[in-house]
């Protein structure tokens, strides 16, 4: 992906990552992270996004033809993938995913249910009964999210 996705935050200072918080993390949630992600992360460490839609070929529960993505998590402090576990069981979401962005009803999350790496990207909907993928994996969701006002 070659645009900036990041919106700039002056309210939110973000640490960068290093390659020892992108191990401790894989660790914890015993997956590897993709490379594209990584990447996105070395240029800020999660926050809200400028491209804030992903197109989609069937009716979500925000619209008929998009899902809203305002920002992706990053690894630390708040809204941190790392708070995936606790999520999980909070709202009674299947295991084996790592949120990536998301509000309690609906979530964007790497879905490693039948996979150790490069996972699909899917849209866990409803409170977690209807799951669907948005794209084969994380270059291809990010080459795709698009601003609806653009």
């Amino acid at each position: 992906m070659n645009k900036n996705i990041w919106q700039v935050d002056e309210e939110y200072s973000f640490k960068p990552i290093t390659t020892e918080m992108v191990e401790k993390a894989e660790e914890e949630l015993k997956v590897k992270l993709p490379e594209s992600y990584i990447s996105l992360l070395k240029e800020q460490n999660g926050g809200y996004i400028s491209y804030d839609s992903f197109p989609t070929n069937f009716p979500t529960s925000w619209a008929d033809d998009h899902i809203n993505i305002d920002y992706i998590r990053g690894i630390g402090g708040e809204e941190s993938i790392l708070e995936s576990e606790y999520l999980i069981e909070e709202w009674g979401l299947p295991k084996k995913v790592v949120l990536i962005s998301g509000d309690g009803h609906t979530w964007i999350a790497f879905d490693y249910r039948n996979t150790d790496e490069n996972p699909p990207i899917i849209l866990i909907d409803h409170d977690g009964e209807e799951i669907t993928e948005l794209a084969p994996d994380f270059e291809s969701f990010l080459n795709e999210l698009t601003n609806l006002e653009d």
